[in-house]
């Protein structure tokens, strides 16, 4: 049984590779960068796994646990990594604009904010990037404009377009909580389970592929300010009546739409 959910695993790994191999290819990545990647990961999730069951942490027992060579694990555990820097920061902000009472109306609406205000609401998430920066990221993709009023929201959402590292980031950030999800489902026994819907047509007409895109991009909004809506009651950095020592839970709910035409 133990062999057979190995292959089982395999052939999943290997179908879920494939889309990451692709984008190897298309931007010069080698097997060699891969591999190397590969072995990082691998040292950094099983120090994390032997840490919350409460073991020791060793190159040797790295070594065992990951079948890298002791040499590799010295080289690369001991290595100091750069970090990484706060992902989904920039829709954080778009999300705070549109809850948190300060920013936003009584009707739940983002309001146009003053220079002074604008910076409020960003220190209200991060002190280690500047307002100015989440401005011009904002301004770029057209999700606010300047107004003489103040800055106005225009987009609800933010899409990273054109910003390779924060769009590839974004898929990693999706892939890993969606392969989380499922694998909760399929391994721990919960009273109810995470959500994960799929809804596909293979026979669509072509010429109205433009005014499905967008009713999905209308209809995925509105399900969201729905949900952010719902969720922020909860929250503790929007709700100042809760108790923060027990709001420690995250809650994601994802949603994407993608079109192909096999012609």
């Amino acid at each position: 049984m133990a062999e057979q959910t190995r292959e089982v695993a395999l052939t999943c790994i290997r179908a879920m590779l494939r889309p990451v191999i692709r984008l190897c290819l298309k931007h010069s990545l080698h097997i060699q960068d891969i591999i190397e990647s590969a072995k990082l990961v691998f040292l950094e999730m099983a120090e994390v796994e032997m840490e919350k069951a409460g073991e020791k942490v060793s190159g040797c027992r790295l070594s065992t646990t990951t079948g890298i060579h002791r040499r590799d694990v010295s080289r690369i555990w001991q290595k100091k990594q750069v970090k990484d820097s706060p992902q989904g920061m920039i829709s954080r902000v778009l999300g705070h604009w549109q809850q948190d009472k300060r920013f936003s109306t009584k009707r739940g609406k983002a309001r146009v904010l003053s220079e002074e205000e604008f910076r409020d609401l960003v220190a209200s998430i991060t002190n280690d990037v500047t307002p100015g920066t989440v401005l011009y990221e904002l301004e770029r993709v057209n999700a606010v404009e300047k107004t003489k009023g103040g800055i106005k929201l225009l987009s609800r959402v933010y899409v990273p377009r054109g910003n390779i590292k924060e769009g590839l980031a974004l898929i990693a950030r999706d892939t890993q909580d969606l392969m989380t999800a499922v694998e909760e489902n399929l391994f721990e026994d919960l009273e109810v389970p995470n959500l994960h819907l799929n809804t596909q047509f293979d026979r669509i007409s072509d010429s109205r592929v433009p005014e499905i895109r967008e009713w999905l991009i209308r209809e995925g909004s509105a399900l969201h300010q729905k949900a952010r809506n719902f969720l922020a009651q909860y929250d503790a950095d929007l709700n100042v009546e809760l108790d923060r020592t027990e709001c420690n839970s995250k809650v994601k709910l994802g949603c994407f739409s993608f079109v192909e035409n096999e012609k």
